[in-house]
């Protein structure tokens, strides 16, 4: 990619306009990050939850279920806000029929970037809104991402950043992970964890 994608303006007013004040139910500082710098009013209420998911196979079924178990703990715990929309996520890589998650260290950070040189991935972010006087909707949104073919060197001086831990699929997009990628068919900000524009047209529909 030429440059790194940044949040259109005009995707950035709606977002303010649509999703203020809201309860994030993550502990993403991503995701917190890319609320922020979209001047959205954000109360964090992350949750320590099971994210097992069971017998289910389908990635846009995973992140979904996740996400709805990390809700419903928020809205059964003394923090929870009727008053205020709250939404809670979950994203991760499928690549190759396997759905990734965060790499367990340096190596397996190096040999999931080095998988995925030349080729590409679905990154699949599932969401639950919690909208008041309505309740629960859950939703999720996927993109294509396409590597550039990578190098050896390429890798190690990414690693070197450690941008990698704690990240699904083992790169932050919104850093300088970008610099990894040919190019994206579908939502920037899926891949960075919090699809705006879907999570935004859902509001709306619902409201």
């Amino acid at each position: 990619m030429e440059a790194m994608p940044t949040i259109a303006r005009s995707l950035r007013d709606m977002a303010a306009e649509v999703l203020s004040p809201l309860v994030l139910v993550s502990g993403s500082r991503n995701r917190l990050e890319t609320l922020r710098s979209c001047n959205v009013e954000v109360e964090v209420q992350s949750q320590n939850t099971d994210e097992s998911y069971g017998s289910l196979s389908s990635p846009g079924q995973i992140v979904s279920h996740i996400a709805s178990v990390k809700m419903a703990s928020y809205l059964s715990s003394p923090g929870f806000r009727p008053d205020r929309l709250a939404l809670a996520l979950d994203t991760m890589v499928s690549f190759e029929g396997k759905m990734l998650g965060k790499p367990r260290d340096r190596e397996d950070a190096k040999r999931m970037l080095s998988s995925f040189s030349g080729r590409a991935q679905e990154v699949v972010t599932g969401f639950t809104l919690y909208i008041p006087s309505l309740g629960t909707v859950s939703s999720s949104d996927s993109s294509l991402v396409v590597f550039s073919d990578l190098t050896e060197d390429d890798i190690n001086t990414y690693l070197n950043t450690n941008e990698w831990l704690g990240a699904a699929g083992a790169y932050r997009i919104q850093k300088t992970g970008w610099t990894l990628i040919d190019h994206i068919e579908g939502s920037w900000t899926n891949v960075v964890g919090l699809p705006l524009e879907t999570v935004i047209e859902t509001v709306r529909s619902h409201r």
